[in-house]
């Protein structure tokens, strides 16, 4: 994704060779005529590990400015303290939206174009992190539009919360990042981070007291351009064909023991 007043230079354009049964994909343009099935199939390439130990990776062809570690993140004086601010955080969220790759860069992995991703967090949410997970996992996978109306229609405090903060990282789509059609950008990410807790106390009969909690979360968005795949998971689920097959080879490499 590109930042205004920023320039790279050109990225190779070779695509490279992508897991059995994946074919070789040889232009940009080639990539742009698969199926959504297809690009997803190759993009699930990325959870395989390729790289031992004692390998070393490709070299670094995106910038990114250097983050300082003698000072805190969020800005504030004193020490750094290792144990605070660990995770992901406000500010690490919003360290993505800085990272500029090479136009037209292609991803070794896959051999598909990258594409541009938004990353937006709305900050001291006074909601119920539980509450707001369902509502993320709902939205999650789904076309910001169709996120955003689906949600709408829901009619709870968490999903209006999430609604508005879709329509927030949409318009900076379009405002700051200058993404051409941000229409057609889906949900790649959504969770909700508890921040924290702010206790009071509740007087009841008979002069007990009990404590009562507030609590406090960032919501954390990512809208990716390009179409959502057709299930909520890291991977697709297995369909009966395959786990009949899976079964089958279970099956097929049983052995007798002690046998000759």
């Amino acid at each position: 994704m590109l930042k205004r007043g920023v320039t790279i230079v050109s990225a190779a354009r070779r695509l490279h060779t992508v897991g059995e049964g994946a074919g070789l994909v040889r232009s940009a343009a080639e990539a742009e005529h698969l199926s959504n099935e297809e690009k997803w199939k190759l993009r699930s390439q990325f959870a395989k590990p390729t790289i031992q130990r004692f390998e070393k990776g490709s070299s670094k062809v995106h910038f990114a400015p250097e983050w300082d570690l003698s000072k805190r993140p969020n800005g504030d004086e004193g020490p750094v303290d290792p144990v605070k601010g660990y995770g992901v955080t406000p500010e690490k969220w919003e360290y993505y939206n800085k990272v500029v790759w090479p136009p037209n860069y292609v991803v070794p992995e896959t051999g598909l174009p990258k594409p541009r991703e938004v990353f937006h967090c709305r900050q001291s949410i006074h909601y119920s992190p539980k509450r707001m997970w369902t509502a993320c996992h709902f939205a999650r996978r789904m076309n910001v539009d169709e996120a955003i109306l689906q949600l709408r229609y829901k009619l709870t405090k968490g999903c209006l919360i999430l609604a508005e903060v879709l329509e927030e990282a949409k318009g900076r789509a379009k405002d700051e990042f200058h993404v051409e059609y941000p229409n057609e950008m889906f949900v790649a990410e959504c969770f909700p981070i508890q921040s924290e807790i702010v206790k009071g106390a509740r007087r009841q009969a008979r002069e007990q007291w009990s404590p009562i909690r507030y609590r406090y979360i960032h919501l954390f968005v990512r809208l990716e351009e390009g179409e959502g795949p057709s299930y909520k998971g890291r991977t697709k689920p297995k369909d009966g064909w395959e786990k009949m097959e899976e079964y089958y080879e279970h099956l097929r490499s049983r052995s007798f023991k002690y046998s000759i």
